[in-house]
């Protein structure tokens, strides 16, 4: 079995081996994977976290054998703050999105070995036992971050991509698409049950779940669509007062914590 990690600060993963296809995920800086099926320009990999499937270009990543991996994973675990971050070294550098996940040993560098980044910057200092009380503050910093589909930074981001995120600031997982996460989590049965940092879950005519948002109250929500902003949420789903209509179609409420 091989291995690799992202050794750039975001990434595109596609769903088939060309620049033209599809975007289905971004790769995060030492994100690690498995290395499935490798091509003259593109290898195929499955994220070890979330199992998420896609094809990344060669020459943004770098593999790893067991001892590296090892070697890398007993690192502190940190999460790159809002303010963001920088890796560098003596004749380089390039800024971290906030919610990348770095190992980083004792003179708080990223080391492997051939590679050793210095990390500077801000750290997440969030814990899960503060979900309730920070959940709505770091979500709502988000707004007016643009739409992108299989984003997954305040570059650009898609609903998922941003419930993900937010979650994982929390030391909170959730499975990449809406779809996925939908799966998981214990059912909310009643909008007025509704707690701050529940998912809320919308299909489409097909019944097939297409989208998510966070909860600010019973009857806000915060999700993306064209970009990240706040509305109104009762049983039929999320009206938009600018359109005048209801945009999202209520399927399911779900709460992980």
């Amino acid at each position: 079995m091989k291995y690799g990690i992202c050794t750039l600060a975001l990434v595109p993963l596609r769903l088939e081996q060309a620049h033209r296809s599809e975007m289905v995920s971004q790769v995060l800086f030492g994100e690690l994977f498995e290395i499935l099926d490798e091509q003259a320009d593109w290898t195929s990999i499955r994220l070890l976290e979330t199992d998420y499937l896609g094809w990344i270009q060669n020459g943004q990543f770098q593999e790893l054998n067991d001892l590296d991996m090892q070697h890398y994973l007993t690192g502190t675990p940190i999460i790159v703050g809002r303010e963001g971050g920088v890796l560098f070294t003596d004749t380089a550098q390039f800024q971290l999105c906030h919610g990348t996940k770095l190992y980083l040993d004792a003179e708080n560098t990223v080391n492997l070995s051939s590679l050793r980044l210095t990390y500077q910057g801000s750290i997440n200092p969030f814990t899960s036992n503060q979900f309730e009380t920070e959940v709505s503050r770091l979500a709502l910093s988000y707004k007016d971050t643009p739409y992108l589909w299989g984003g997954r930074s305040q570059w650009g981001i898609d609903c998922s991509g941003f419930s993900q995120l937010i979650y994982g600031c929390f030391d909170l997982s959730l499975p990449r698409d809406a779809y996925q996460q939908a799966e998981k989590g214990e059912t909310v049965d009643f909008i007025s049950e509704i707690k701050v940092g529940d998912l809320a879950f919308f299909d489409n005519a097909e019944g097939r779940i297409t989208h998510v948002g966070i909860m600010l109250d019973r009857d806000t929500i915060i999700h993306a669509s064209a970009q990240v902003r706040v509305d109104r949420m009762d049983t039929e789903g999320i009206f938009n007062a600018e359109q005048n209509r209801y945009t999202h179609k209520l399927r399911i409420v779900k709460r992980y914590n």
